[in-house]
């Protein structure tokens, strides 16, 4: 029995299939089978149901599985220590990130800074929705992710940390007749077409949030803030952004106007979420002491 056989279970167990358990341990998916059985071999037990369509644990696999990550996580906290030990940070992070523009965030800047101080770390960057990229951290595909507001789904074994916050302003085709508005109301953008992200994004989260109790529509759901802007700017709808992201991408543009939500509750909140402290890799806490460091210096 070796480490790497118990990370080709756990990662078998997680995927439910050899193709995408291979992918993730970086292995053939041949070698991974193979070391599989020769454990199982080892122990004396099945520790999967296999068929052509499917892969499941068996009832000694489930068992099982809580003493293997209970090993896994051991070794992991031993690698934190040796590091805190030693004084030396190096290894692996991969960091999630919501889609945060640099007038929300640099995180280029960001990333230059933890490079000048920690040379020895390779960073790896993973894009996608709040939601899913907390889901990952909780998984431990992730050391680390920026994501919206939505960090309630964060719970238990992580924590998370406000980084800022900023309003949502409606932006608008030129041509539209609420420009004549100082401001607009939440009754009178309900009934006009939105675009927006889709759930599990952290802006839908807020915007979903602020319009509890008012019924409105989504007719374009899109990913990223390039294109919500192309959309209004084709007057298919109205948008609802982060001020510094809405003032640079459309500030400028004569065919796009900005205004603000009287008597709303609506911003964008920006987290930092990890997992607990125990559990963290020294590389992991160095890129959070950073991130602390690059918001408090920039305002953001």
């Amino acid at each position: 029995m070796n480490l790497q056989q118990l990370r080709y279970v756990a990662a078998l167990a997680e995927a439910r299939s050899f193709t995408k358990a291979a992918e993730s341990a970086f292995v053939v998916q041949s070698a991974l089978s193979q070391q599989i059985r020769k454990l199982e071999g080892e122990l004396g037990v099945q520790l999967f149901e296999r068929t052509t369509r499917s892969v499941s644990l068996t009832s000694d696999g489930e068992a099982l599985m809580p003493l293997i990550h209970q090993v896994l996580s051991g070794i992991d906290r031993i690698m934190v220590d040796a590091q805190a030990l030693s004084g030396t940070i190096g290894g692996r992070l991969t960091v999630g990130m919501m889609e945060v523009p640099p007038d929300s965030l640099d995180v280029a800047a960001m990333m230059a800074t933890f490079h000048a101080r920690y040379p020895d770390v390779s960073v790896t960057l993973r894009s996608g929705g709040s939601d899913l990229l907390i889901d990952a951290i909780r998984d431990r595909k992730l050391d680390v992710a920026i994501v919206g507001s939505n960090v309630a789904a964060a719970g238990g074994r992580l924590t998370h940390t406000e980084l800022f916050n900023e309003p949502l302003i409606a932006v608008l085709s030129a041509a539209h007749p609420l420009v004549a508005k100082p401001s607009l109301q939440l009754s009178e953008l309900a009934e006009l077409p939105f675009i927006d992200f889709p759930s599990g994004y952290g802006l839908r989260h807020e915007t979903d949030r602020g319009f509890t109790g008012v019924p409105r529509r989504v007719a374009f759901e899109v990913t990223r803030v390039d294109e919500v802007i192309q959309f209004v700017r084709n007057d298919l709808g109205v948008a609802l952004l982060p001020e510094s992201v809405a003032a640079a991408r459309a500030g400028g543009d004569p065919s796009l106007v900005l205004r603000p939500v009287a008597g709303a509750n609506l911003h964008r909140q920006v987290n930092l979420v990890a997992p607990g402290r125990t559990v963290r890799s020294a590389a992991c806490d160095a890129f959070i002491r950073c991130v602390h460091d690059h918001v408090q210096r920039t305002g953001r």
